[in-house]
């Protein structure tokens, strides 16, 4: 328990340090990624017997003796470059902001500390401008909305200008059909500054308060899901009429009304007639007076009825009998 609460102190006892030592800076200095930062004494080297360099509150570097030397840390490793009592840490990364202190001594004489606050920035290397824009059919005018951006989170500070002037990353203005306005948007930060230029112009669209930048970026994805939706309706409707075609179609099979099922859904024996209601087919009502095979059934049948059935070498052919 104790253990935890003074690990809590001193954390808390280190970054009130780092704070107090920040504010009481001697000098605030604002570098670029790549650039180089020079921590040099502010004594010549005939009055200082003893120098240490710091960052936040870690030695890096020591002289003694008249010698200089790089102690063994981790930190910028391959990037201090020593020349007679001054240092240089070259190629300054954005973890390099913090508190850098040069301690000092002479003879006999202990000078005060001095004490650099380093902010490391990126450089601002593209600025670009997005914008959407309104058509008002009520008024008669397009509204527009602008805004200025960069690369990355830079802590950049924006102007506008051309136009119209102001301050910010987003504007907004309106014009009349067919105006037309050129904007220049300058980013800057503590290390670099850039700009670039866009040209808007009003034009009516086909509903109002439609915005036309907006369809622009998202013209595919829209276009993406309208088709999908369109194609699940259509897979739906034609679900829907093949799922009610086989209801109806199994509905009348049970009911007996094909034709095929009205011609077999009676026993072979029941005479064929009985299959329809009133017994009106031709075909039907002649199968059905047909009672044996010896009564006469065509027209042939019955002219010829009482010839012999079965011509034997004993009789003669119906032919010789006319005759």
């Amino acid at each position: 328990m104790n253990t935890s609460q003074g690990f809590c102190c001193s954390i808390f006892g280190v970054l009130f340090y780092l704070l107090v030592q920040g504010l009481c800076a001697d000098f605030e200095v604002h570098k670029a990624v790549g650039s180089s930062l020079d921590l040099i004494p502010d004594h010549p080297k005939t009055n200082l017997t003893y120098v240490k360099w710091k960052f936040n509150d870690k030695d890096f570097a020591e002289y003694s003796g008249n010698k200089l030397k790089q102690l063994g840390t981790n930190l910028f490793v391959q990037r201090l470059k020593i020349s007679d009592i001054n240092i240089t840490v070259d190629k300054l990364q954005l973890k390099d902001s913090g508190l850098f202190s040069v301690v000092q001594e002479g003879h006999n004489v202990q000078h005060d500390t001095k004490l650099i606050q380093l902010h490391v920035h990126d450089l601002i290397r593209s600025v670009t401008i997005e914008h959407n824009e309104i058509w008002l059919q009520s008024k008669n005018i397009c509204t527009f909305h602008l805004q200025c951006l960069v690369s990355a989170n830079l802590h950049a500070s924006y102007y506008w200008s051309g136009y119209m002037n102001s301050n910010g990353s987003h504007l907004n203005f309106s014009l009349t059909p067919e105006g037309s306005a050129t904007l220049n948007c300058t980013a800057r930060n503590k290390v670099s500054v850039n700009y670039t230029t866009k040209t808007v112009k009003c034009s009516e669209t086909l509903g109002q308060g439609m915005s036309f930048g907006f369809l622009k970026k998202n013209l595919l994805p829209i276009s993406i899901v309208a088709g999908a939706v369109c194609i699940a309706v259509a897979i739906g409707i034609i679900a829907v009429c093949y799922r009610r075609r086989t209801q109806k179609g199994k509905g009348e099979s049970e009911a007996g009304i094909t034709v095929y099922e009205d011609v077999n859904v009676e026993p072979v024996a029941k005479k064929r007639s009985d299959s329809t209601i009133n017994g009106t087919s031709i075909y039907e009502t002649v199968q059905d007076v047909r009672v044996t095979s010896n009564m006469p059934q065509t027209v042939y049948d019955k002219i010829s009825y009482q010839r012999q059935q079965v011509i034997t070498p004993s009789t003669s052919s119906p032919y010789q009998k006319v005759l």
